[in-house]
């Protein structure tokens, strides 16, 4: 099952990594979460010459998967690329790359950036060398079952000192309970992915905590942090994961978690009481994806309440106005089972923005504070106090179904998503075109802006799906450009994006916005593109509004065969569109066998 352990340089993985053979699977891998110090304390070993623990990985198809060891890889490769110094005789010192062939070629390639420069002090060309020569100890696991990846995964970490509580359940766990927990955490801080990804793209989808280490994601800025209801020394410990599986199991068990590590353990399977398959019935019964969306739905009401109407203020704020540095965990969890009772319960949402807030205004002061742990007696009692406040703000609705506003987490999570999967994701600011001399729309325009990337978004491949945005600018010299343009003030940003929505657009054309739409709707239905495609774009495209400004989305999915439109084949090619030619067209054909 496993080869005896040897050695492998940092050079060999290295080069494993640039070439894209090095992988990360999410499913057992938490993020990346050492602090700037243990990487130098890493690096710093090395170059003493001291031994450092096992790698583990396993061999598949396309390379190398890490079991155990992606902290220390990452910091092998962060120090090789310039990302940190080490400290030399009383001095910040960097990996000379000059020094090293292989990293220049990485350089002229534009994989990153050497740090060069007045004042930049290199290790010496002696360190250098016993840098990248390095034998590490490594173990290659051989066994391409993903249950014995993943108990082998548990029992490595099921032990370790540097894993909290919470990563210690989620280890190796492949319950429908614990992917549940896992992809709801991941997007409502905004780092989701696919299960598996290149190590190379976990930087952009991990979160820079209290020092900034160039992630993609900062705490400050997820909504855990920013509103208050958990610190960053939470979100680096994965207690946001352990709040989603405290509402999974109080909406599937139907009853409010009497929260407690004890039972935490024994839901997940790991306690004295294995109630791991009381869980799992209770999800089957209503359905994985049923549950899944129902969570996330009413995470997406409140997340926009408080991203677009509480302004200055942050929930915090509001519900314990005199909190200080204490989070709102508790108060949290009763407000979102208020909110999930009311929304999916009862078919009811939110209309009054402003009773909403006064209800919320300091209710920590009227909910119940167990003494010792909490209780589910005392969370029912509550919910019902809060429930009861809510309640006359909101309103039944008349059919059940997704507000626009309850796509807010799925928006942002195709944004985030989009860093890694550039080919599967579209944005365009809109279709008029930005020349201060004159707003035009043009058929020319439309067409190469929307009907041949859809023709792109379709030859993805077999069970492949692709998503267009319109109204999101992806450069933020685009968004003020239109801001100027357009006289909009208060564009939100989410990861880089611009969220300038379509109203300016259908005030450029003297039309309502939903007639802006069926405008844009109506001329894709009468376009050249394949008819059996057309008929299933133009059913599922949707408005999403996002911080007042509404972004319409154009989800693509892939047929059985490549599609043409006229007579040319389209291809994404990372973020952008080109015409396929020749034998690349037989490339294309075989992403659908």
């Amino acid at each position: 099952m496993i080869e005896s352990p040897t050695g492998m340089s940092i050079m060999q993985i290295y080069e494993h990594y640039r070439k894209e053979q090095v992988f990360v699977n999410r499913r057992y891998q938490r993020k990346l979460v050492w602090s700037l110090k243990e990487k130098q304390s890493l690096i710093d070993s090395i170059l003493l010459k001291y031994p450092v623990p096992l790698i583990l990985l396993t061999k598949t198809d396309d390379g190398f998967e890490i079991i155990d060891g992606m902290q220390r890889l990452n910091a092998f490769f962060g120090f090789i690329e310039n990302e940190f110094p080490i400290f030399q005789d009383g001095e910040e010192r960097y990996f000379n790359t000059n020094d090293y062939t292989f990293s220049r070629t990485q350089i002229n390639e534009g994989k990153f950036i050497a740090k060069e420069g007045e004042g930049i002090n290199y290790i010496s060309q002696e360190n250098v060398s016993a840098f990248i020569s390095y034998q590490f100890p490594l173990t290659v696991f051989k066994s391409t079952k993903s249950d014995d990846i993943n108990e082998t995964f548990r029992r490595i970490n099921s032990g370790g000192r540097h894993l909290s509580a919470q990563e210690v359940r989620q280890a190796g766990n492949t319950s429908k309970f614990a992917d549940i927990v896992r992809e709801i955490a991941s997007e409502i801080r905004g780092d989701s992915s696919n299960n598996v990804l290149l190590l190379s793209h976990m930087p952009s989808i991990s979160i820079d905590t209290r020092e900034p280490l160039g992630y993609g994601v900062s705490a400050l800025d997820t909504f855990w942090c920013k509103q208050g209801v958990l610190r960053i020394t939470d979100l680096r410990e994965s207690e946001d994961e352990q709040f989603i599986a405290d509402i999974l199991l109080s909406i599937a068990l139907e009853t409010p978690f009497p929260s407690s590590k004890i039972e935490f353990n024994n839901y997940y399977g790991t306690g004295d009481n294995d109630k791991s398959n009381e869980v799992e019935i209770k999800i089957n019964a209503v359905g994985k994806e049923n549950i899944s969306s129902d969570i996330k739905l009413v995470f997406s009401e409140i997340v926009s309440f408080c991203d677009t109407h509480l302004g200055v203020d942050n929930l915090k704020r509001i519900v314990n106005p005199g909190a200080a540095s204490n989070p709102i965990k508790e108060d949290f969890y009763t407000i979102y089972m208020a909110f999930h009772s009311l929304i999916i319960k009862e078919n009811k949402l939110p209309f009054d923005v402003e009773g909403i807030k006064n209800a919320l205004n300091n209710i920590h002061s009227r909910l119940t504070r167990d003494r010792k742990y909490t209780t589910t007696s005392g969370r029912i009692a509550n919910i019902q106090v809060c429930k009861g406040l809510l309640e006359p703000h909101f309103k039944l609705s008349d059919q059940t179904f997704r507000s626009t506003t309850s796509l807010t987490l799925d928006f942002q999570n195709f944004l985030m998503r989009s860093k890694v999967e550039a080919a599967t994701y579209d944005y365009k600011q809109g279709l008029y075109s930005l020349s201060p001399n004159g707003r035009t729309f043009s058929d020319e325009n439309f067409e190469n802006k929307i009907l041949k990337n859809i023709a792109a978004l379709a030859n993805l491949g077999k069970g492949k799906k692709g998503f267009l945005f319109l109204g999101v600018t992806d450069k933020e010299a685009d968004t003020l450009q239109v801001e100027a343009l357009d006289n909009l003030t208060n564009v939100s940003r989410y990861q880089g994006f611009g969220i300038v929505g379509l109203e300016r657009e259908a005030i450029l054309k003297g039309v309502s916005l939903d007639d802006y739409i069926a405008f844009i709707t109506d001329k894709i239905s009468k376009s050249e593109l394949p008819s059996d495609l057309v008929k299933k774009v133009t059913k599922v495209i949707t408005p999403i509004t996002y911080h007042d400004r509404t972004v319409l989305m154009i989800e693509v999915e892939c047929g059985n065969a490549p599609v043409y439109f006229k007579d040319n084949m389209y291809q994404r090619d990372g973020a952008n569109c080109k015409i396929v030619t020749g034998s690349a067209q037989g490339d294309i054909f075989k992403l659908f066998i």
